[in-house]
Order: C-alpha cells, then structure tokens, then sequence
C-alpha cells in the first residue's frame, strides 16, 4: 500500500516536504513538538484534496458508478484499490469542490490570516500544504487541458491569459503567507 500512495502522490509529498523545510527554515523551530507540528501538518495538508472523491459519494450522487466503486472499496476496507481506483478515475467527476477555482479563492484569506496569527504550527503548515498542493493541482490541469471543471463555478472559462495570473496571484499569496510565518 505504501508503494500505491508514493506512486500516486510522489509529487504532492514533495511538495509538502518542501514546504515544511522552508517553515522550518523561517521559522527557526527548536522545540521538538513544533518540529513534528510542520512535518506532520504538511504531510497531512497534501492528502486532503483527495478526501473529496471519498466524501462525494456519501453526499451528492450515491447511484453513479462510481459511487458503488466507492462504496465497496470502503466496505470491504480495501484501502489500496481505492487509492488506485481514485487515481485512475479522476476525471470522472466534474463538478469538485475541493479541486477548483472556487475553493482556493476561499482559502487565500485562510492562509492570509492563519499565517498572520500566532497559531500552532500544524495549523499553519496544515493549510498551506493544502494550499500548495491545489495550486500544483491547478497547474496539472491547465497543462492537462481540463481548466474547464476547474473553473466551473464561473459561467464561462479564463483564457490563457486569465489563467496564467491566477496562478501568479496564487503563488505570490503563497510567498506572502510563507513570509508571514
């Protein structure tokens, strides 16, 4: 099983990893307990973004194939097969909540603000690997192609242009919060 969660997520936890090294590097933690804070939080915050196809199922559309598929991967605790069988079927929802446009325009306050307080460290690294981690998922399918259901809370999608600078309005939120650290 460990082998399928670095197969599908070598990226994403490279990417909480690099975070947590950086808050580790600004923040200059000496206490072991904030030290396992940022790894653990960071390592958390990649995962998440995934919890989505999971919870799908049980709150919107419990009759889809893939619902049943779902279904029965939970059931019979095959945690592996539903792993890979997220992975490999994605795309099969087009309406996410989690993987979009709407959701990270949420989160940039969220990170603006747990940043800027004095919170633990878990909570900080927590939401902005999880932020990170939905920037790098945008960046996956504006090259995939598939901008359009990112974008699908707004009634037509960006062009290129637009695009390009919501990424680079993500990333300098994500340079200002990891400052504010």
């Amino acid at each position: 099983m460990i082998k399928k969660i670095l197969k599908y997520y070598t990226t994403p936890l490279l990417i909480s990893a690099t975070l947590g090294i950086i808050m580790l590097a600004m923040t200059v933690a000496k206490d072991p307990i904030e030290i396992i804070e940022i790894i653990v939080g960071a390592i958390l915050g990649t995962f998440i973004l995934d919890i989505e196809y999971v919870l799908y199922p049980y709150m919107f559309d419990s009759n889809s194939d893939f619902s049943k598929f779902i279904f029965g991967y939970t059931k019979n605790k095959d945690f592996e097969g539903l792993i890979s069988f997220i992975n490999e079927h994605r795309n099969d929802l087009k309406e996410k909540s989690l993987n979009s446009a709407l959701f990270q325009t949420v989160l940039i306050p969220i990170c603006l603000f747990v940043s800027y307080i004095d919170t633990s460290y878990f909570m900080k690294a927590f939401v902005l690997s999880i932020f990170a981690n939905s920037i790098y998922r945008l960046i996956e399918c504006y090259f995939y192609g598939t901008t359009k259901e990112w974008f699908w809370a707004i009634k037509g999608t960006p062009k290129k242009e637009g695009i390009l600078g919501f990424m680079v309005i993500l990333l300098a939120v994500l340079a200002v919060s990891l400052y504010l650290v």
